[in-house]
């Protein structure tokens, strides 16, 4: 079964109406090949599920009436922040933002640091397709919510937007092990954040220990940046 979006302003509860339009109504009619009396799946991407009939297929949007409702509760049961610094190869930033929407992340958003790359790399038309990655992303793995994709923010700046969160986790190579993870399960929300390919200066772990992160390995083993993104969230969902 596919899920596919529409947009919550566009869905008509009294009326059991739901109309789709723009980037879906083309996948859906285009590509698909959608026609009146065909049964879809949509998500607004606020965990609600709609089995719906597609009534009539106008020029550039459909009209769909809504056969029954659902709220979706299998999200995991923490929300996890993911900041993440640009990678030198946009697709492989994008491969990171795609799996770790696919794993369940609550939120994504760019990270600069000293060793950051592509600092000024994110114009709206950049920014507009990571959240159609994004959407693609939620729909393939049957998820209901839609992570949010916020501005890039610098390290200095991280470290005061998250400094009343409870658990704030960084992926460290050369971190000692003596910090651990596994009473993180009583937090609701994990922030967890992923470096570029250079990693991350003393100073910056520096900075971000007195600012209450703690550090963390992935192991021996030297893994790609959008790699260490993937398996972070995995692990941090299983624990939790």
């Amino acid at each position: 079964m596919e899920y596919y979006f529409a947009d919550e302003k566009n869905v008509n509860k009294e009326k059991n109406e739901i109309i789709i339009s723009g980037f879906e109504f083309k996948h859906l009619v285009k590509v698909l090949r959608k026609k009146a009396g065909d049964e879809i799946t949509l998500t607004d991407g606020r965990l609600n599920v709609y089995r719906c009939k597609i009534e009539n297929v106008y020029r550039n949007e459909l009209h769909c009436k809504i056969i029954d409702a659902a709220r979706e509760l299998f999200e995991p049961e923490v929300s996890i922040n993911l900041f993440l610094s640009p990678l030198r190869n946009m697709s492989r930033f994008e491969f990171a933002v795609e799996k770790a929407v696919e794993l369940g992340v609550k939120q994504i958003q760019p990270v600069l640091t000293k060793y950051t790359i592509q600092k000024n790399d994110f114009s709206l038309a950049k920014a507009e397709r990571l959240k159609k990655i994004i959407l693609s992303a939620m729909c393939q793995s049957q998820r209901c919510h839609l992570p949010e994709f916020k501005n890039a923010v610098t390290i200095s700046e991280l470290t005061e937007l998250t400094k009343n969160d409870k658990c704030k986790i960084v992926m460290y190579e050369f971190s000692s092990g003596n910090e651990s993870v596994n009473s993180v399960y009583i937090y609701k929300e994990v922030d967890l954040l992923i470096g570029p390919e250079g990693g991350f200066s003393e100073d910056e772990i520096e900075l971000l220990k007195n600012y209450g992160w703690i550090t963390q390995s992935l192991g021996k083993r030297k893994l790609r940046a959008e790699t260490a993104a993937a398996v972070s969230v995995f692990k941090l969902t299983g624990i939790l």
